[in-house]
């Protein structure tokens, strides 16, 4: 491996080799068990997406485009951070420590551009419900994700383009963008502060918007105006579950971002400890793996579609009749839906 992508005389280096064996292998394991939980989680939304035709909405898209860069994340690049872990260094040379740190800035980018263009379709469908249909066809849907994957693209090329090196932090064990800040890696952060303005911003217009549906649907109750409103339960079930993924990631990604911050404006590289730098990688990719139990806590159709998979539906632990409560729920979300369509028609029509 080059000199310009290893220290051999760093500190975090030399903490990285010394471990014993039981410290290595408790790091490897914790490390480990994530990457296969995320694995197992992120596979099994794919799978009950294609299995399931209800499922496949236009949030689905979005969900898909966080499955695929979760599992580039766990598969394709966690397993070289698990043999440094177990082996104390970098094993796989030059070129492959590139391609890691090309492709955690483009996954990292991916999937907070996909949060953002989450946000933004939401946006869309509680705040401008009259253009929503317009925008969000199936295919203009794809057309959007793809757009986000292209933009994510940027920051790493930028970075690859003017001849920076990706190189291997000990302390993180894995390879990325130099401590030291640069011009160069300001295009990551600027894309990272867009697609958090862009979030916060969407999200608020949205939850005031869930706020005055709220206050109109109490006083239709209190007044027995039985008048609809355009937002049914199946929407504000869907925005809720996608803003969990949302705050999941910044929950995540908070110390991830703090850390980076840090040792870009202390001017020089890896100045904190060994431990923080491993709580650094564990918070980021578990933010790869919390997405699918974020779909299961709060979807029960997911929930189902878990259980079926996996085989526990035939054991009598999951039964296909719903109580009366979730059948005279499921009832009352269909009139909502059937109304919300016929005022997007009745609109379309003025």
């Amino acid at each position: 491996m080059s000199s310009s992508t290893l220290s051999p005389s760093s500190p975090l280096h030399e903490e990285l080799q010394s471990r014993s064996t039981a410290s290595a292998a408790g790091e490897a394991f914790l490390y480990a068990f994530i990457v296969f939980i995320g694995t197992v989680g992120n596979f099994a939304v794919l799978l009950v997406l294609y299995k399931n035709h209800r499922l496949r909405n236009i949030p689905a898209y979005f969900v898909i485009s966080l499955a695929i860069s979760d599992i580039i994340m766990l598969d394709l690049l966690a397993p070289f951070s698990i043999a440094v872990l177990m082996m104390g260094r970098w094993l796989f040379g030059d070129i492959l420590c590139q391609m890691q740190g090309f492709m955690v800035m483009l996954v990292a980018c991916a999937s907070l551009g996909t949060l953002a263009l989450v946000a933004i379709n939401r946006y869309f469908h509680i705040v401008k419900t009259s253009k929503y249909r317009l925008i969000y066809t199936p295919r203009n849907a794809i057309l959007i994700v793809v757009s986000g994957w292209l933009a994510a693209f940027i920051t790493p090329l930028t970075y690859t383009a003017a001849g920076k090196d990706y190189v291997f932090q000990p302390g993180k064990f894995f390879c990325f963008m130099e401590a030291k800040f640069t011009l160069l890696v300001l295009p990551f952060y600027i894309f990272i502060v867009i697609s958090m303005m862009v979030l916060f911003l969407c999200y608020l217009s949205v939850f005031k918007a869930l706020k005055t549906h709220e206050r109109t649907v109490a006083s239709n109750l209190r007044t027995g105006n039985t008048r609809q409103t355009a937002i049914s339960l199946e929407d504000i079930k869907v925005t809720k579950i996608l803003f969990a993924t949302v705050v999941g990631f910044v929950l995540c990604w908070t110390p991830v971002l703090v850390i980076d911050i840090v040792d870009a404006f202390l001017g020089s590289e890896w100045e904190l400890t060994r431990g923080t730098y491993y709580m650094y990688t564990i918070f980021g990719i578990t933010s790869s793996a919390i997405n699918p139990i974020i779909y299961g806590v709060m979807n029960r159709s997911y929930r189902r579609a878990y259980l079926r998979l996996f085989g526990f539906s035939r054991r009598g632990l999951v039964g296909d009749i719903t109580t009366v409560k979730e059948a005279e729920r499921t009832r009352q979300d269909l009139q909502m839906e059937r109304t919300t369509a016929d005022t997007h028609v009745n609109e379309q029509n003025i």
